[in-house]
């Protein structure tokens, strides 16, 4: 799944979640209006850091690869394999939890009010 998909599915959880707290969405900043508690944690936050930390085992995988590549010493085919499968199991664990999330969601969907 692409960067690109994720950020419009999470684009469109943020919608939802705003349209159920009864918050406004601020179309120049795509922020929610409403002034948040700071020891308040949301939930759209934790799923954008999770995002984020998947993105950066990636980057740094294909960093290594590249260096390897290229030759530097300072990077071993260990370390670029063990960098690899990090990033295949954190991409698998972001596609399981993803899949969760949409079966939770038409679940609850599908309730009658």
């Amino acid at each position: 799944m692409a960067v690109p998909a994720i950020s419009s599915v999470v684009d469109s959880m943020q919608a939802l979640a705003a349209q159920a707290s009864g918050t406004v969405q601020s179309p120049a900043f795509g922020r929610a209006s409403a002034v948040q508690d700071k020891s308040e944690t949301r939930f759209s936050d934790v799923l954008m850091d999770s995002v984020k930390s998947l993105n950066d085992v990636q980057v740094t995988a294909k960093t290594q690869t590249e260096k390897f590549m290229l030759g530097a010493t300072d990077v071993t085919l260990n370390d670029v394999m063990v960098g690899m499968q990090k990033s295949s199991l954190a991409l698998n664990l972001g596609v399981q939890v993803r899949n969760k999330l949409v079966s939770a969601y038409q679940e609850i969907m599908s309730m009658p009010v």
